[in-house]
């Protein structure tokens, strides 16, 4: 079989046509599939730093409520000592009845109470004055700097007096 030049012109031309084909079709082919890999990639990234913003944001709404925490914790602090500090309560207390004009009857302290995270130092005190200053008494020991509990409230109106006698169970709270 012998082949006239041009019919191997012929040949080596389709030959390298067929050769410039594969080898596009492998470039072409291979760029797609990277094209694909950095698409797939960006997505991924894309995601991760969608779910990190959200993560960002939600530490800052945590790391906001842990130092509102934190401030409520030190308010409660405040308003409940380490020690009793009994004689500080009477004070604030004597000056609140004097300011008010309510005159003591009876400072009783009854039985203190242990929980697991405080001591309740439970107190009965009976009182007498009018009822708006006892009103604006018991107002004014439920909103003073250290938390004061009202638990059991008498009142008995003295009638020829125009006067009231305050009956009142309060605790005190230490650590």
């Amino acid at each position: 079989m012998t082949f006239s030049i041009k019919t191997l012109d012929r040949l080596c031309l389709v030959a390298v046509v067929l050769i410039f084909l594969i080898c596009g079709y492998w470039v072409v082919n291979r760029g797609i599939r990277q094209l694909r890999q950095t698409r797939q990639e960006n997505d991924f990234l894309s995601k991760n730093l969608k779910n990190l913003a959200l993560v960002e944001t939600n530490l800052q709404r945590v790391n906001a409520a842990i130092s509102e925490t934190r401030k409520q914790m030190k308010i409660l602090n405040e308003r409940i000592p380490d020690s009793a500090k009994i004689g500080d309560f009477l004070k604030q207390l004597d000056a609140l009845m004097k300011k008010r004009e309510i005159v003591l009857e009876s400072f009783q302290p009854l039985a203190v109470v242990e929980k697991k995270l405080f001591t309740r130092l439970p107190i009965r005190l009976i009182l007498k004055g009018s009822f708006v200053n006892i009103y604006h008494f018991l107002h004014d020991l439920e909103t003073m700097n250290r938390l004061v509990n009202a638990e059991q409230i008498t009142i008995t109106s003295l009638d020829p007096l125009n006067e009231c006698r305050f009956d009142v169970t309060t605790s005190i709270f230490e650590h």
